[in-house]
């Protein structure tokens, strides 16, 4: 998805809050919602995380003043609790498209749900934190972690990569920002306009290794050689065994052996 030009009345990133050092920013975007009314499209990004979030308590690794760590605090009160997959599909293309902007001729793709992922290497993780009143979401915290300058990894990080990794030179974070405001904007407004069927067209025709026969583990530890064939309306990862049943797996209940 091209962007040709600088557009001054972006929702995303028009109140940008910078800050130093954080605990993590989507705890920091949490309590701005539970103490205050902030306005739609606020940013806050932070030069370091030391307790950075993943999915799940799981932990972000990122390198001071190296990557991009911020989170967007949004009010998607149009979408339906059960529509609530397609805000983090969205996300994940927008995150994609940014990445697939400066790193041009290289396989991105989404790593169900959203990680994302160049070749076998993962560039990028989103973590949504939606809250729900009644049947829609009153607000949303998203998480967006993109390994730009580190080229140094912990041992447990799986198959980390990064655009310095991959272009052999130094990016400038500054200048990088103000394009991720522009494609999550983009595909924000793609969802507030309800292109549902767009969104989820997208999203799996990105999906990595959507369509071939690959090796999985179960919860369990289980192989299953499987293909991915799409995600249910509420984001399960639909796969077919090789005797044609389908199983239908939540988060955790199913990873890729990469």
């Amino acid at each position: 998805m091209a962007i040709d030009r600088i557009d001054k009345s972006l929702l995303i990133g028009n109140n940008h809050i910078r800050l130093k050092n954080v605990n993590s920013t989507n705890k920091y975007a949490l309590d701005m919602i539970a103490k205050s009314k902030p306005i739609e499209g606020t940013v806050i990004s932070a030069s370091f995380q030391y307790e950075g979030r993943g999915q799940i308590g799981r932990f972000w690794e990122s390198e001071a003043e190296k990557n991009i760590t911020c989170s967007t605090i949004l009010e998607p009160s149009f979408l339906e609790s059960g529509d609530q997959f397609y805000l983090n599909m969205a996300v994940s293309l927008a995150v994609h498209d940014f990445v697939d902007h400066f790193l041009k001729d290289e396989n991105v793709k989404i790593k169900w749900p959203n990680d994302i992922y160049v070749d076998d290497k993962k560039i990028a993780g989103i973590l949504v934190q939606n809250s729900l009143v009644g049947k829609t979401i009153s607000s949303s915290v998203i998480g967006t972690g993109i390994n730009i300058n580190q080229v140094n990894f912990s041992k447990h990080i799986r198959n980390p990569t990064s655009f310095a990794m991959i272009r052999d030179e130094v990016f400038d974070l500054d200048g990088l920002l103000p394009w991720l405001f522009r494609f999550l904007t983009k595909r924000y407004l793609q969802l507030k306009n309800k292109q549902l069927e767009v969104i989820k067209s997208e999203y799996l025709d990105l999906l990595y290794r959507v369509g071939t026969w690959n090796l999985f583990h179960d919860e369990h530890g289980l192989s299953l050689e499987g293909k991915i064939i799409g995600v249910d309306e509420i984001g399960r990862l639909i796969v077919e065994d090789r005797d044609g049943i389908c199983g239908v797996y939540g988060f955790r209940e199913i990873r890729y052996v990469v």
